[in-house]
């Protein structure tokens, strides 16, 4: 990561989910090592970011009259020049403007975010200025700026509204506002935090038009407090004040403008509301209803998460906001159980740890900085590998290799060969073109000065030869095209045919470099006659990644209860036919013998749910299946690295135990998997053909019994193999 000095601009620091987002973003980043200033014309949050070091300037950028259009102008100048500022990051349209004039004489970077779908009418449509790149906050903002503000694709790219988990969390101490707004400690409370403008004051409007109807029929006593300030406020406060006058006590509680929202969130059992204000209510553990001035999508549970988190919880376009529709799902939500409740909201918790951190946020945020000091000519590097699969191994691999690049040199564009290019453009902030666009690659290759070959044993031919052919065209076409080439951290092999033998020892003796991820791909190289490139042993490039985030949070989420082990397996030609039973079998016997749960792992879903889903079904005993959603990798990384130990045929599950030092069964249906059990100085692997309960049951028998040992042995491998892996990045750029 590059070392940055930004300055954040935006209308206003007083409550709001945008206001929100830039405290939280500036706060994270200056975490990160980044120097953060932020300008805007004030509000209540500027105190915090004050507390925590990062310089507010106040600069009338809230409306568009010309005066305070021509005073932000000359105020942003000034502190631009005077900071040395070389990046701004707008978010909202009317700083945008402004800085998008600045911008043509100070030459600086201008970052846009787009929390919104803003109007294409006249005048509007003319204040908009997207920058250098932009950042949207969901897909369907993203689909509307390239649709109707003709933005490009490649400078558009996807974040999140990341969320503080611990100050919104709901063991908040709550005792200071009961006791401010007398509160009663026996009722259930239905909350919703908002600004009161024009454009944002349905959720609080309809509130208090259902709170009557509400109260009367739950057999719960009921309190509605209403956070917020704004335009509307003094309306809704009057026809808050007329309900409980007709009902004789105070049933709504009108708090206005507060900056302690986490602790409504905390004391809600019910929140209402849409955008941001929704995930710290979730964060906080809290049910939520998604009613909102754009849209409504009703309570928000696994039937609903789509939809909201394709529209970043708006509800935009989902239908109207209606008193019945909130009024009776406020009645569904209270008739509920209290267990029901507390499932519903720990869900919502755990989607909110895992999906919508402040680390994954601000990370984009940093992603997009690096991208934009890309100078004119960067250096263009392509990536080939068996990307675009949604195969949990492969995909790390590029993750580990596009990171660790990045973090030494500041002027690449790298594009990736993928079968779905927008999908790996969106998760991995990198171009992309379609594998089999042979035409594309060419022309990719072209402009490039260097191909990486990323990861794997993709020079082989027990899959097929045609994989092979593929591989070898898209290494020969960079030699033709005078393009330097690398093979990054590889497994080689086996080649069985001798025609391919010959195929692959002429294009491979003539790469410029190649690192291995364990020695036996050395020998199986030298035996085929491959001895002519600068070759080093390294090791698999996931070891080069920093730990998965939000473990405990997916365990809660997945329902397990350490301690646990997991199981890993692939569909497979010579799988044995009572290798199903045989693993049912064991794994019976580990949860009964142990106690543990069993957990299964699917690292290439397409493949692998089917085949642990039958084993899950030979089961006498319960067992566990981690249904990985929307290519989150780091979800299988993360419940591996926190096992007992492991049972795992494919590499990279292997990989994500060992890293943690969880001991693992090897099923070996590749030398690589015995390869990579002898370079961790691991014993307990059989081949696949062999498996046999007993014989499983025997290697955990040892593995549970000896197992502080065995950690402690995988740990000091660990460190070593972290160390070889960071070498291929180093390699590669000594090779530019």
């Amino acid at each position: 990561m590059a070392t940055h000095k930004v300055l954040m601009t935006l209308m206003g620091m007083e409550i709001g989910g945008a206001e929100t987002y830039v405290l939280e973003l500036s706060k994270t980043l200056k975490h990160m090592g980044v120097d953060v200033h932020v300008v805007s014309n004030g509000g209540v949050y500027v105190r915090e970011l004050e507390e925590c070091g990062i310089k507010h300037y106040r600069v009338p950028l809230h409306n568009k009259q010309f005066t305070n259009i021509f005073s932000s102008y000359r105020a942003l100048k000034k502190i631009i020049l005077e900071n040395d500022i070389k990046l701004v990051h707008a978010h909202a349209r009317i700083p945008a403007f402004v800085c998008g004039m600045l911008q043509k004489r100070l030459k600086f970077k201008l970052v846009t975010s787009a929390h919104s779908d803003f109007s294409v009418a006249f005048p509007f449509n003319l204040l908009s200025n997207w920058g250098d790149r932009t950042m949207a906050v969901s897909k369907d903002i993203r689909d509307y700026l390239l649709k109707n503000y003709k933005v490009e694709e490649k400078n558009v790219s996807l974040t999140i509204n990341g969320i503080d988990t611990t100050k919104f969390a709901p063991d908040i101490d709550t005792s200071d506002i009961m006791k401010e707004l007398g509160l009663s400690a026996d009722t259930k409370k239905i909350v919703s935090v908002s600004r009161m403008d024009k454009d944002s004051n349905v959720p609080p409007h309809m509130l208090v038009d259902v709170a009557e109807y509400v109260a009367k029929n739950s057999s719960d006593k009921i309190e509605f407090i209403v956070v917020g300030d704004g335009e509307d406020f003094d309306i809704i406060n009057s026809k808050a004040e007329a309900v409980n006058a007709r009902v004789g006590y105070k049933l709504i509680y009108m708090t206005g403008r507060r900056t302690d929202v986490n602790k409504f969130m905390a004391l809600a059992d019910i929140f209402v509301n849409v955008g941001r204000a929704v995930l710290e209510a979730m964060s906080a553990c809290t049910p939520v209803i998604l009613a909102g001035t754009r849209g409504y999508l009703g309570i928000f549970d696994e039937g609903t998460k789509h939809a909201a988190v394709e529209t970043n919880f708006t509800a935009r376009n989902c239908g109207e906001t209606t008193v019945d529709r909130l009024q009776t799902d406020l009645l569904k939500l209270l008739s509920m159980s209290v267990e029901k409740r507390l499932e519903l909201g720990l869900y919502s918790r755990n989607l909110v740890a895992t999906d919508y951190s402040l680390e994954r946020m601000a990370q984009d945020v940093v992603n997009v900085y690096d991208n934009v000091f890309m100078p004119d000519n960067p250096v263009k590097i392509v990536i080939s590998g068996y990307y675009g699969y949604n195969n949990s191994g492969d995909d790390i691999i590029l993750q580990s290799i596009v990171q660790n690049l990045r973090a030494r040199r500041n002027d690449l564009s790298i594009t990736v060969l993928s079968l779905k290019p927008k999908e790996t453009r969106a998760q991995f902030h990198v171009d992309a073109v379609h594998r089999f666009n042979l035409l594309s690659v060419f022309l990719r290759l072209r402009k490039a000065r260097l191909l990486i070959t990323g990861g794997g044993n993709l020079i082989q031919d027990e899959t097929s030869t045609q994989s092979l052919l593929y591989y070898l065209w898209v290494i020969n076409t960079a030699r033709f095209l005078g393009v330097k080439n690398m093979l990054y951290a590889k497994g080689i092999g086996p080649v069985s045919r001798p025609v391919n033998i010959k195929r692959v020892c002429r294009s491979i003796n003539r790469v410029d470099l190649i690192t291995l991820r364990e020695g036996g791909s050395l020998g199986v190289m030298n035996d085929m006659g491959i001895n002519e490139p600068n070759t080093v042993i390294t090791a698999d490039a996931a070891f080069a990644l920093p730990p998965a985030e939000g473990g405990e949070a997916y365990l809660a989420q997945l329902g397990i209860n350490k301690p646990f082990f997991c199981v890993a397996i692939r569909p497979w030609a010579h799988n044995p036919p009572d290798m199903e039973r045989q693993m049912a079998i064991f794994a019976d016997f580990l949860v009964e013998q142990y106690g543990y749960q069993a957990v299964f792992v699917p690292m290439r879903p397409e493949q692998d749910s089917e085949i642990s889903q039958r084993v899950i079904s030979l089961m006498r005993q319960p067992a566990i299946f981690v249904g990985v959603e929307d290519k989150n990798h780091d979800i299988g990384r993360a419940v591996l690295g926190l096992a007992s130990f492991a049972v795992c045929m494919r590499l990279h599950a292997l990989i994500y135990a060992m890293e943690k030092a969880v001991p693992a069964i090897g099923l070996v249906y590749s030398p690589k998997i015995r390869g990579f059990m002898e370079a961790m100085g691991q014993e307990w692997h059989l081949p696949v053909e062999e498996t046999k309960a007993d014989t499983l049951r025997e290697f955990a028998e040892h593995i549970h019994d000896n197992k502080d040992e065995i950690s402690a042995a995988l740990r000091e491998s660990g460190s070593k193999l972290r160390e070889l892996a960071e070498m291929n990045a180093e390699l590669c750029v000594g090779l530019l």
